[in-house]
């Protein structure tokens, strides 16, 4: 029998109330705006439907299904005008598109007459018009139960859009039926209270003197990037602001102030993904090479099951797409596999007050805009971060100051943040002739151990090339580049002892992590082995995103594909596929086709 003690544990899904053929269980609201289920225990025959059906007790359950590899896309529909009209990249009018093709139904989340949510389910094309953008605040899922179930009844294929635990609580509840069922899950950064929403909806009714016609979150009047809010009222007016000006947004984004409880423990954060289809925005898109991104909306689609799979090749003739890998989805969408830490906010006085206060009150009182004084802590921290980094020795601070400003052939610029921070007890062997290239800062020598007396030592010789940027290096490390070579290093992060011995070539990609006590070498030493055809030297080429564990070595001719892992003290003399792990000495490939985050 379902009995909610703790408000975290609890989604608000409704699983349990369709499940219960007693009708023992009814959904109340509490004084936050949020649904939980209470149990008629007259009514209740411990039958153990409820129990059965919700996702927060059937995590695991729910999650089984999944490919080895979900499949990660960039995608956008077609045609501009839908992307403009919908929140991202017009990924769900290409879902709704592909279900009514083959005459089924797409159901999400819709606005009643009172700007309230539910979901609705519908084949009737129309509607989609009304689930097209988001609506960042729960729904009522009441009723959409009963609608999937007709449906299906039909032998029509159903596709619903919504948050992951609702589309989990679908899959338990249909689990014998789920051949036609697409769950499509959004990715969820939280759901917000109906109550907080409405609050700001009557404060901005007042002030505006006239009631709300329609609203949309994320406006792209101003660019996809500006996360506007956009409200139009039945007297003419429109209200505009864009990302954390909207107290609502602010307070959702910038402070997570009203989410439901059961968000901050979210059991549907990182892989195996529980729907069949994951979608969102395609943060960092612009970080990575791509032809989808103007600024009008991106989506990202994540490909989790067969039976998603099989769905989205429907899908495939209304979106443009580009194949991209897991990590970059995740890396500036971190909601997919992070959950966001609790406020310190009081929130039952903060949910009183929106009874009798106006909402923008009590956003200045609980997480006020405070521009100028935020743009001053930015200023402030930033200072606080270079000055902890900063060399405070007299032989750190002349070393970094000759390198940026003083030495012939640097390419430096602060303007660009393209520095070379030296920390102390650095030992640099730098020939007047070596060219060094900063593409971003490099932090060289960097300690984590601000005590620690360990010595980092670059030596680079005569006419070689050193060029790095975004880069850490660890205290510890031992960088030669001997004369003529070339070394190159991307945004990486290098741990403590790396040593890196470059007489040829030496590339680095971008977004790669370096652990303690690995040897990067591109020769012999200068030694010969007397056979035919063989080379003290040969290129060495890291990609991106690549993570070379403790103690490892790699040698000379070796590339070292996208993606790839290189396990701890392996031994690497061949080449390494993309999204391999390999292992041992000498190493070999014990996986394939795996993607990973830092």
């Amino acid at each position: 029998m379902i009995e909610i003690l703790d408000k975290s544990k609890c989604v608000g899904c409704a699983a349990c109330v369709n499940a219960c053929a007693k009708k023992a269980i009814l959904f109340n609201v509490d004084s936050e705006g949020f649904c939980y289920p209470t149990v008629n225990k007259s009514q209740c025959v411990n039958c153990g439907l409820c129990d059965s059906v919700c996702p927060v007790l059937n995590a695991d359950a729910a999650k089984k299904g999944a490919l080895p590899k979900p499949v990660t896309y960039a995608a956008q529909h077609k045609q501009e005008s839908v992307r403009i009209a919908s929140t991202s990249g017009g990924l769900v009018s290409a879902l709704a598109e592909a279900a009514y093709a083959e005459n089924g139904a797409f159901g999400g989340v819709v606005f009643t007459e009172d700007f309230l949510a539910e979901y609705l389910v519908s084949a009737n094309p129309d509607d989609l018009e009304k689930i097209r953008t988001s609506k960042y605040f729960q729904a009522d899922s009441t009723k959409m139960f009963s609608q999937i179930k007709n449906l299906l009844a039909e032998e029509k294929t159903v596709v619903v859009c919504g948050t992951p635990c609702q589309m989990a609580a679908l899959k338990l509840y249909f689990k014998k039926n789920l051949d036609k069922l697409i769950l499509v899950e959004v990715i969820c950064a939280g759901i917000n209270s109906p109550k907080a929403f409405q609050a700001h909806l009557n404060t901005l009714e007042k002030k505006y003197g006239s009631r709300v016609k329609t609203f949309r979150a994320k406006s792209k009047e101003n660019g996809w990037r500006s996360l506007a809010c956009k409200i139009e009222f039945e007297n003419g007016q429109t209200y505009f602001a864009n990302g954390i000006d909207d107290d609502f947004t602010r307070g959702f984004i910038g402070a997570h102030a009203f989410m439901r409880p059961s968000c901050f423990e979210c059991q549907y954060k990182g892989f195996p993904r529980a729907a069949d289809i994951t979608i969102g925005d395609f943060w960092g898109i612009e970080k990575i090479p791509n032809k989808l991104d103007d600024n009008k909306g991106t989506s990202v689609a994540i490909i989790n099951t067969e039976k998603g799979r099989d769905f989205f090749e429907k899908v495939k003739e209304f979106v443009d797409l580009e194949e991209h890998s897991l990590s970059s989805a995740v890396t500036k969408n971190r909601a997919l596999i992070n959950n966001h830490s609790k406020p310190a906010i009081n929130r039952k006085a903060m949910f009183q007050m929106m009874e009798t206060e106006p909402f923008d009150k009590v956003a200045n009182k609980f997480f006020p805009k405070r521009k100028f004084l935020l743009r001053i802590k930015g200023v402030l921290r930033k200072c606080l971060l270079l000055w902890s980094n900063f060399p405070h020795s007299p032989k750190a601070i002349y070393q970094t100051l000759w390198l940026n400003f003083l030495r012939k052939n640097t390419s430096a610029s602060l303007k660009k943040r393209q520095f070379f921070l030296s920390d102390v007890n650095n030992a640099l062997d730098i020939h007047k002739t070596a060219k060094v290239k900063l593409n971003g800062s490099l932090k060289f020598g960097y300690k984590r151990n601000r005590k620690s007396k360990m010595e980092s030592a670059l030596l680079l010789e005569r006419n070689c090339t050193f060029e790095a940027g975004g880069t850490t290096v660890y205290y510890g490390a031992d960088f030669q580049v001997f004369k003529n070579a070339s070394l190159k290093i991307g945004r990486a992060t290098i741990n403590r002892n790396v040593q890196i011995i470059c007489m040829d070539s030496i590339t680095i990609g971008n977004d790669c992590l370096i652990s303690r006590d690995v040897v990067i070498r591109d020769n012999d030493g200068g030694h010969h082995v007397l056979a035919p055809g063989f080379k003290t030297t040969a290129p060495v080429v890291i990609g991106n995103h690549v993570w070379i564990g403790h103690g490892a070595m790699i040698m000379k001719g070796v590339t070292i594909g996208d993606g790839a892992i290189i396990g701890a003290g392996a031994w690497v003399a061949t080449d390494v596929k993309p999204n391999a792990v390999v292992m041992g000495d000498p190493a070999r490939t014990v996986q394939k086709n795996v993607d990973w985050i830092a």
